[in-house]
């Protein structure tokens, strides 16, 4: 391992102490063209800025669509507006309760169930539950569970992630021109089901009943749009959730036995608090990047103020604001009593993820599945520890007594 790869390992594994340091000393920090945001409230600040501090990923979700773009990728347009209200139209908030906990938490216990003692929890559990789920509550079940999550996986990778291997890259490519067409043929297909009098209630037939009433913004092509951008932002990220937060409770037993107690008790809340908190520790990634789109100035009339002159690569330091003893009472501290506006692992702003409900339940009761067992455990040696494929857990060996 070169010297370059030792102190990027090093970082990466340090990053709560290094932000530390820099929410203390440097707290936004400005080197060339790169700008690091690190607390709380100017990492809220910076997310409120749409329009100065805009998305980047535009130009790559055009290569993924074959030249649209999805919501995510807009600044504050009228055209944003449009998407994203035609899709809380269909993905309706109601439905988490009524129908998206019930069907994962289902789900989840009846792949738990079928394990004999042993499982690997990303390809028996993690990975599986967010396919069954966009097969029933999507109408997307993919060639196949396996293609669909590797699919998904590395398209994010290609989107949020920016110094991917060469390789990585293409083959998100390549999965998009194959995940693209899966959805033309199925949407396709639905409507012509539709039109036989065979209608399903799930998010794609929501979205040709729109279709039918003449809403603008539901064409074919905005349809698969919507809907590439949403599985993209759903597969990878529930399942890498989730094995984090195993990951992390198994390291701490005390924790461990507190939210096995909840889950036990069905005690839901309990286990999307515990949730927070782990996620917390044992972040999903260090931040959002953002593009300054015009000179800015982040933290106005404060000590602290640093104009990120336009063109700047701008990284929100997400794991650093949850981390920030200014906003957060006793940081350090695992604890359940805290609001949840101090969360921002769903990002924060316009760009907040149109998921973070969906995943309030889909997480905890992946997680809850597993808490059920009796006594809960790593795998000995290193199948017990998480493994890693760029930045997605690919495995993790968990074993627990039969009942």
């Amino acid at each position: 391992m070169d010297f370059a790869t030792r102190i990027k390992t090093w970082a990466t594994n340090n990053l709560a102490f290094i932000f530390g340091l820099l929410r203390t000393f440097k707290p936004n920090l400005i080197i060339k063209e790169f700008a690091l945001i690190t607390r709380f409230s100017d990492v809220q600040e910076a997310l409120s800025r749409p329009d100065a501090l805009g998305v980047t990923y535009a130009e790559k979700m055009g290569k993924i669509t074959g030249g649209s773009n999805f919501f995510l990728g807009m600044n504050d347009t009228p055209t944003y507006t449009r998407d994203v209200s035609n899709m809380r139209l269909v993905a309706r908030r109601d439905d988490v309760a009524q129908v998206i906990a019930p069907m994962v938490e289902k789900f989840a216990q009846q792949l738990v169930a079928k394990a004999d003692g042993k499982i690997e929890m990303v390809s028996q559990l993690s990975s599986i539950v967010p396919c069954q789920f966009s097969a029933e509550y999507l109408g997307v079940a993919g060639p196949s569970q396996q293609e669909l999550f590797d699919s998904t996986s590395s398209m994010f990778a290609y989107l949020f992630y920016p110094d991917n291997p060469d390789e990585v890259d293409q083959a998100a490519l390549a999965n998009s021109v194959k995940t693209c067409a899966y959805l033309d043929q199925l949407i396709a297909q639905r409507k012509q089901e539709a039109a036989d009098g065979q209608v399903k209630d799930d998010i794609i037939g929501r979205c040709l009943k729109l279709q039918a009433s003449g809403t603008p913004g539901m064409s074919d092509l905005e349809i698969r749009n919507n809907i590439i951008g949403i599985i993209i932002g759903l597969m990878p990220t529930t399942s890498k959730c989730a094995v984090l937060v195993i990951d992390y409770l198994l390291d701490h037993p005390e924790l461990l036995a507190g939210a096995q107690q909840a889950a036990l008790a069905n005690d839901d809340e309990t286990l999307r608090k515990t949730m927070l908190e782990a996620l917390r520790f044992n972040s999903f990634g260090a931040g959002v990047f953002r593009i300054a789109n015009e000179d800015y100035v982040i933290a106005s009339g404060s000590f602290r103020s640093k104009k990120i002159p336009k063109g700047s690569k701008v990284l929100v330091a997400l794991q650093s604001a949850m981390l920030d003893g200014r906003e957060l009472d006793d940081p350090k501290s695992f604890r359940l009593d805290r609001p949840d506006y101090q969360y921002m692992h769903f990002g924060y702003g316009m760009h907040t993820c149109f998921g973070q409900y969906i995943n309030m339940v889909q997480i905890p009761m992946i997680v809850k599945a597993l808490l059920r067992c009796k006594n809960l455990r790593r795998a000995a040696g290193d199948a017990g520890k998480v493994k890693y494929q760029q930045a997605f857990p690919v495995s993790l060996h968990l074993e627990f007594d039969q009942s």
